[in-house]
């Protein structure tokens, strides 16, 4: 055999064997275990539910607590991360009895706009024209301006605009925080409104958060070990 041709058979056979010996990583998967609460009308907390989900890193698992004028739907997308750490974006959306004496839908907005700020003391966003590359966003004394991006309000600076989820991300201090288009579905006398939270958490850590409807929201999450 020439020496040409043997020396590229020994090269061959050093080389790893691709798609034969290499295993595929199995998903990483995530235990999110969520508690709802709110205040009767004493005050008194009272446990809405507490169901608990198994997500795999990356994509979305969504639970649907109760239902009629009362429901709330869910979702969570957990993200393993190299250190660790689990990031969480939580996706809330709280369907919730109207005031009888007040079915007016201008002033269902104005009300539920005013608990959006005080619950998370961040600006509200109204409206977009993505073709201009301007916002709508209300300040906390409650004046609204268009604003671009790279402009500030209430020491928040406006990062960038997702116009297929229509969120706009602000970041403050190293901070950064999603804020969804500000909507209010009116079905009769029952209201719909949808909110963004964004979390880091250690594995077995919990984070909470409070939505503009007062409904506390715990969010437990927890990276199981996958045995073969």
């Amino acid at each position: 055999m020439p020496r040409s041709s043997f020396a590229s058979l020994v090269l061959l056979a050093s080389l790893p064997l691709v798609g034969l010996s290499q295993e595929v990583a199995a998903p990483t998967h995530i235990q999110v275990t969520t508690t709802f609460t709110r205040k009767d009308a004493t005050g008194k907390v009272e446990t809405v539910s507490s169901p608990t989900v198994v997500a795999i890193s990356g994509k979305q698992a969504t639970i649907g607590v109760g239902g009629g004028d009362n429901g709330i739907n869910f979702s969570v997308t957990p993200t393993v991360g190299a250190d660790g750490s689990i990031a969480l974006k939580m996706d809330t959306q709280v369907k919730s009895k109207a005031d009888p004496a007040t079915q007016n839908p201008d002033e269902l907005r104005r009300k539920q706009k005013e608990a959006a700020r005080q619950k998370s003391n961040l600006p509200v966003f109204h409206s977009a024209i993505p073709a201009e590359g301007i916002y709508s966003v209300e300040d906390g004394a409650g004046v609204r301006r268009w604003l671009k991006v790279g402009r500030t309000v209430d020491g928040w600076t406006i990062k960038s605009y997702d116009e297929k989820r229509e969120v706009l991300t602000i970041s403050q201090l190293g901070k950064v925080q999603e804020l969804t288009l500000h909507k209010a579905i009116i079905d009769g006398l029952a209201v719909t409104h949808g909110n963004t939270t964004t979390a880091s958490v250690k594995s077995g850590e919990s984070t909470k958060f409070t939505t503009p409807e007062g409904v506390e929201v715990e969010v437990k999450a927890e990276v199981m070990q996958m045995t073969k």
